[in-house]
């Protein structure tokens, strides 16, 4: 039976933990070359003509202040088997070691890196900023897609863990 939870802030969050989605890290570089990753659920697709998906940060992360002043980002699709690269990414005092974890490669046309064993990449061109209670909402074109040849599985978060298919 389902129960009714007054505080919306709350019934948010408990009602998003029941949400399985996939795990990303999105990543990219600022004005000054300072490198930052992020791990988030909050990511989606937004049309296929043109290719473009969003992803929401919430303003207050150094990522936001990088996102912000960068033309372009990256967001890497986890596999099953990098729950340490989520974790290291989803950790704010991690900071320039998070990119220890994980096979990080700079990507010269863009410059910014990217996740080489993820199960997919999205190289995106920011296109708008919506800002929004306490995120912005980045909206991106695709610039270019690569997949993993092999049809592993993704990483899956809900209720607050880390989970294989």
């Amino acid at each position: 039976m389902l129960k009714p939870i007054s505080d919306l802030n709350m019934g948010l969050r408990l009602g998003m933990r029941t949400y399985a989605s996939g795990v990303c890290v999105i990543s990219a570089v600022g004005p000054s070359g300072e490198r930052a990753a992020m791990t988030a659920s909050s990511v989606t697709s937004v049309s296929s003509e043109p290719p473009s998906l969003l992803v929401c940060v919430n303003r207050a992360t150094r990522m936001d202040a990088i996102m912000s002043a960068a033309d372009s980002f990256n967001v890497n699709v986890l596999a099953a088997g990098q729950h340490e690269v989520a974790r290291f990414c989803a950790q704010p005092e991690t900071g320039e070691r998070r990119f220890e974890v994980g096979e990080w490669e700079l990507d010269a046309q863009a410059g910014n890196y990217f996740l080489k064993d993820s199960l997919a990449v999205f190289f995106c061109r920011k296109q708008q900023v919506l800002g929004y209670g306490t995120h912005n909402i980045y909206v991106a074109d695709l610039v270019e897609v690569r997949c993993r040849e092999s049809q592993d599985e993704p990483l899956i978060y809900v209720n607050g863990k880390y989970l294989n298919v």
